[in-house]
């Protein structure tokens, strides 16, 4: 599949399927703690960056035997959520409610976007988003400065549009909004109170805290497990979702082990040779880092894995 990756298993969304709707980290922002690494297309011009009928047809594909590109597929495939996410930030992509409502039409499962929230100050992203079940923005400054130190925005982008756009989605969406919090330490969790304001006066249905388990762009290191808990204190009625547990496939753990002993690869060729979406090796990549199994080399703006004695 071209567009689509997974089943992927996600603590909040159980076995989610993924749609890729931009060109690798086309984004709005620039987070310093993004797993993809850092953002080659900084951008806010929204255009229809994949084709709607490639992508519905790939849908379409799981849920029946057809063929996609002369290939017959391997439907049905089970999965909880269908989920708007992958590479970029989605509502850069123009023309989202066509994408949405012929998912909907296609596949008996709700419907997820994951974004960035920036652009809902934006009356036609909101009213393009409004067919979704699900919608899980984020949110990590309530100041401009800590705005461009966690998420490092494109330069037209500001915090308060940011908010008030959240604040206009809650008002005409009817689904569901899961608002997540990245804390990164030293960087934004000394405005933990502001940001909880912020979130209150947006009113989701769950705030989700988190913080920087998978491997991120930058040397920016995460809350402990005891200074996530004391968040609570701050963000009234949240819930922690960082997940510090281990849960791999030993084939493929295996397989990428292998792969790094030999010679450092970047993301790019770890997916290639593996024949797995980059969004699947990085939970493999966040845990064999974690543990000190690999390390990371940058060379220039390119980063390499590799084993540790390779």
């Amino acid at each position: 599949m071209k567009h689509l990756f997974g089943p992927v298993p996600s603590r909040r969304l159980g076995l989610s399927l993924g749609v890729d709707l931009l060109p690798f980290k086309t984004c709005t922002l620039d987070c310093v703690y993004c797993q993809l690494g850092r953002t080659t297309c900084l951008t806010l011009k929204r255009e229809k960056r994949v084709s709607p009928q490639e992508v519905l047809a790939e849908i379409r594909a799981l849920s029946e035997k057809v063929e996609v590109a002369g290939k017959p597929s391997t439907g049905p495939v089970n999965f909880d959520y269908l989920t708007l996410a992958g590479s970029g930030e989605p509502l850069l992509h123009l023309g989202l409610d066509e994408i949405i409502r012929g998912a909907k039409d296609s596949v008996d499962k709700p419907v997820v976007l994951l974004t960035n929230g920036t652009l809902f100050f934006q009356d036609q992203v909101r009213r393009e988003v409004l067919e979704a079940d699900l919608i899980v923005p984020s949110l990590d400054a309530a100041t401009q400065a800590t705005f461009e130190r966690v998420n490092r925005p494109h330069p037209d982008l500001r915090i308060e549009e940011v908010v008030e756009g959240l604040v206009r989605l809650r008002e005409e969406f009817s689904g569901s909004i899961w608002l997540e919090v990245m804390l990164v330490k030293g960087v934004n969790d000394c405005e933990a109170e502001l940001i909880a304001e912020a979130v209150e006066r947006i009113g989701p249905d769950r705030v989700q805290l988190n913080t920087v388990i998978r491997p991120p762009a930058e040397p920016v290191q995460p809350l402990t497990p005891e200074e996530m808990e004391e968040m609570l204190e701050i963000f009234s009625g949240a819930e922690v979702i960082a997940d510090w547990e281990r849960s791999l496939s030993e084939k493929t753990e295996v397989r990428i082990r292998d792969l790094l002993s030999r010679r450092p690869c970047t993301l790019e060729e770890l997916a290639s040779l593996t024949s797995l979406h980059r969004n699947e090796i990085l939970k493999y990549l966040e845990v064999l880092e974690g543990e000190g199994e690999i390390r990371r080399i940058r060379k220039g703006e390119v980063i390499y894995f590799q084993a540790r004695g390779g």
